[in-house]
């Protein structure tokens, strides 16, 4: 079955949702699983449109099993739910006759990456990869560990396609407390947050999915707490002032760099020149952007 067709993506955690749980997850909050799992989310049907980073990595995926496989006999996107916790997966591919599980994995190739990614893949061949692919594949493990048929999985092929770097091909030994320590916490957080359907307060949704969040037209109105309000309104006064401030000295600046592009001062440069903008959602365009280049500190002889 495929991770499309899967009616678990809602009813259960899967391992891309475990590292929003741990707090490592660079993209999603415990409290944007929270919205999905609790069906406050409305339901998006695939479409076809601009590439992104999901569907180019689940494009690409087929391929890195295959690279990371090579000449071991496998099975491609399987899922498997566990018998007693909250928990399934939808693995990449795995080798059963070897005990191998294979996560792809792309970064870096459409867009901005996260710093927590940007410099967390390591050398070819070691265990150098984020915190949340590693929190993802001991999900897994812990859901294969699970299953009465399958053989004991204790290691993970993760083959990744990076930006700038190309191919890589990482390998991650099974943790057993680790694996014990997912299986607890997933199990207590769905009971706490989604069957009493709480949010949680320390790690709440986005502002991008609170913005799509269901509402209610005809929900009566809620008690917010006073204090979240007043730090609110307090915030955005001060970044008013901030914003203000800072227009009015780039006006002093810019009055003061005259007609020149460059600029200096004992703190480093300042450059005004033109930024061409190609034309791709919008039309082509070209601006002047004001940017500052800190001077290197002397030396001292």
């Amino acid at each position: 079955m495929s991770m499309d067709e899967a009616p678990w993506r809602r009813d259960t955690l899967g391992g891309s949702d475990a590292p929003a749980l741990v707090g490592v997850d660079p993209f999603k909050t415990a409290g944007d699983i929270w919205c999905e799992k609790t069906g406050r989310l409305p339901v998006v049907p695939d479409e076809d449109g601009p590439i992104d980073p999901r569907s180019l990595g689940k494009a690409i995926g087929p391929l890195l099993v295959a690279h990371a496989a090579r000449e071991r006999s496998y099975a491609p996107e399987v899922w498997y739910q566990h018998p007693t916790a909250p928990m399934a997966c939808s693995v990449d591919g795995l080798c059963v006759d070897d005990g191998i599980l294979i996560e792809a994995k792309t970064t870096g190739l459409l867009g901005h990456v996260p710093e927590q990614y940007a410099h967390a893949y390591g050398d070819d061949g070691t265990d150098e990869v984020p915190e949340a692919v590693h929190v993802q594949v001991h999900h897994d493990f812990a859901v294969l560990a699970a299953q009465p048929n399958l053989p004991p999985i204790r290691m993970a092929l993760v083959p990744a396609l990076i930006g700038g770097r190309g191919i890589r091909c990482y390998r991650i030994e099974r943790d057993d407390a680790l694996v014990a320590e997912l299986v607890s916490m997933e199990t207590e957080w769905w009971e706490t947050h989604v069957v009493r359907d709480r949010c949680p307060a320390e790690d709440p949704p986005s502002l991008r999915t609170l913005r799509h969040m269901l509402r209610r037209p005809d929900a009566p109105p809620r008690v917010i707490d006073t204090t979240f309000v007043g730090e609110w309104l307090q915030a955005k006064a001060l970044l008013k002032r901030a914003t203000d401030n800072e227009e009015t000295i780039r006006r002093m600046i810019l009055a003061e760099l005259g007609d020149a592009e460059v600029g200096e001062c004992d703190l480093g440069r300042l450059t005004y020149r033109p930024v061409h903008r190609a034309a791709y959602m919008v039309a082509a365009s070209v601006y002047r952007s004001l940017r500052f280049t800190q001077t290197r500190e002397r030396k001292v002889a």
